[in-house]
């Protein structure tokens, strides 16, 4: 039985780890990278380091069951920088979470997933900027966005969605509450045991 829980965490955060390194987001990369060696050697110089900080952080807690909300939080903000680059000031980052969340451990890529859910299924500029919110409420951590649908965007296969459910109920052997009403969607991850 823990061999076959061990393939299925495995296989899991394979999952993430792919859908992490996918050839779209290196695709995008690379173009707002070429793109800034034209202007601003500095800001590319930049980019590289926080690109090469997102990857070696996936690499190495990918064989981490769990790591903390705080290394996490780190990830997250080397990946917003990246989408920033592209976004400019049209995506922002709003975190308020109490310093005793900080040491609690979610699956890796958890609040990284989440933010990259909201960029990838929300139209980002002037008139509509992109505000995601990472908050503590009631022993729970909580990510969400105004809904501002891309019109340019396929359906989503909520992939990423059901595998970051399936990895959490595993793991913190809770589930996850996903929300969408009056124009917000919302991911409760509970913390407390």
């Amino acid at each position: 039985m823990e061999v076959k829980l061990k393939r299925k965490q495995t296989q899991l955060q394979l999952n993430a780890l792919k859908s992490q390194l996918s050839p779209h987001f290196l695709f995008n990369s690379m173009n707002t990278l070429s793109s800034l060696f034209q202007k601003d050697t500095q800001k590319a110089e930049s980019f590289i380091r926080s690109l090469a900080s997102s990857y070696e952080y996936v690499l190495n807690k990918y064989e981490s069951p769990l790591v903390t909300v705080s290394e996490e939080l780190e990830f997250v903000e080397a990946y917003c920088f990246l989408m920033r680059t592209r976004f400019g000031e049209y995506l922002n980052l709003s975190v308020a979470l109490n310093s005793d969340i900080l040491q609690t451990k979610v699956p890796p890529l958890t609040l990284q997933m989440l933010v990259e859910n909201a960029v990838k299924h929300n139209e980002i500029s002037e008139t509509n900027p992109l505000t995601v919110k990472i908050f503590t409420e009631g022993g729970s951590i909580h990510v969400q966005n105004i809904l501002r649908p891309r019109s340019t965007l396929a359906e989503g296969t909520k992939n990423g969605l059901q595998n970051l459910e399936k990895r959490y109920s595993l793991l913190r052997k809770q589930k996850i509450k996903v929300n969408q009403d009056n124009g917000v969607f919302s991911v409760e991850l509970p913390l407390k045991e």
